[in-house]
């Protein structure tokens, strides 16, 4: 679809868009129906697998569409900013109007665009970043995954498996004999740190030295994550205590979190809450914390290299923040606050200590 063949009311709703910001996603658009047009002269040779190497034909895919698309992201950044009434959701339309259902033919790109099951960020496409496998039936399809799972903010997403995993190694170490360490993950999704530890290091997480609670608005998350984590135990040769919680952020904030804990994280929902939400759960976190406990509250960093990608391809937006914004929303909440990163810097963690 040409920009000239859009609907007129579709037309009306992009005038908000300046003609830079127009003619550069139109360019983007153009530029990723060539890289599909050509997929074909080189797909029966990928097909029959002589002489080729699949990741590197994938790689140099994928190096073709960063270099039809990078520079135009670069200028839209520029030309769009990210102000509060910022208007990357209409330039996001207005891209896959022009694409059409090529965003489909990555099963990655597609399902966080989509939003199948009504939100950004559900756990199976977590797996999907988490797996880092170029999904897709066509050249074109893969090479589009690889994008999406080159990108920095993917990397982070993946480093906070290693992240967590190592608060909770040191919160158990830190348990009195005798008295497992109590942990909550709040919007828990697919809970690889939890699978990872019980593949790298079960007896860590055995009934005896830790209590596991995962808490997530999705029924179809928790099955998910009870499955793969209790079926990890059983390999291992070893008993857990799992317990599953199906409630929303807005129910926490309302009523507040059952028990106490020594550990309470959430890696991947506050970059989702305005400030006053964000504000209102993290105090319903640090109420939970047993003493000495320790609240883990992670958020997108304003340097975000990955922002117009995800804005614009798979119109997923997300509240950054700067440390300061972390110590300004959370550092009177606990005896001590102190600001982390993962090795990308593009994912912050807020640690806040009980009083």
């Amino acid at each position: 679809m040409s920009l000239s063949t859009l609907t007129l009311e579709s037309q009306a709703d992009y005038e908000v868009l300046s003609a830079t910001a127009r003619d550069a996603i139109g360019e983007i658009g153009d530029r990723l129906l060539r890289v599909h047009a050509a997929g074909p002269a080189v797909e029966p040779v990928w097909d029959a697998g002589i002489g080729v190497d699949d990741d590197a034909l994938v790689s140099l895919a994928a190096l073709a569409l960063r270099d039809a698309i990078d520079p135009y992201l670069d200028l839209l950044e520029r030309e769009l900013g990210y102000a509060p009434a910022t208007p990357w959701r209409t330039a996001s339309q207005l891209f896959h109007d022009r694409i059409g259902g090529l965003i489909d033919l990555s099963p990655l790109a597609g399902r966080c665009y989509r939003k199948p099951l009504g939100y950004a960020g559900d756990f199976e496409m977590m797996n999907m970043l988490y797996r880092n496998e170029s999904l897709g039936e066509t050249l074109f399809g893969r090479a589009l995954s690889r994008i999406v799972l080159d990108t920095d903010a993917a990397q982070a997403v993946r480093n906070r498996v290693h992240y967590l995993a190592d608060k909770i190694r040191a919160t158990v170490g830190r348990s009195s004999a005798g008295q497992p360490a109590r942990l909550l993950s709040v919007a828990s999704g697919p809970a690889m740190e939890i699978q990872y530890l019980l593949r790298t290091d079960p007896g860590l997480l055995a009934a005896d030295h830790a209590e596991i609670s995962l808490l997530d608005q999705d029924p179809s998350a928790l099955r998910h994550s009870r499955e793969q984590i209790e079926a990890l135990a059983a390999q291992a040769g070893i008993e857990i205590t799992l317990r599953c919680y199906n409630t929303s952020i807005r129910t926490v904030i309302a009523e507040g979190l059952t028990g106490f804990y020594d550990l309470i994280y959430s890696a991947g929902l506050f970059d989702y809450l305005k400030d006053h939400t964000a504000r209102a759960a993290g105090s319903q976190i640090v109420s939970a914390l047993a003493p000495d406990g320790q609240a883990v509250i992670g958020n997108f960093a304003l340097q975000n290299p990955s922002r117009p990608l995800q804005e614009l391809v798979l119109d997923w937006p997300l509240l950054h923040r700067s440390a300061d914004d972390l110590r300004r929303l959370f550092g009177d909440l606990g005896s001590d606050i102190t600001i982390e990163q993962e090795g990308t810097g593009v994912n912050l963690f807020a640690l806040i200590t009980a009083w």
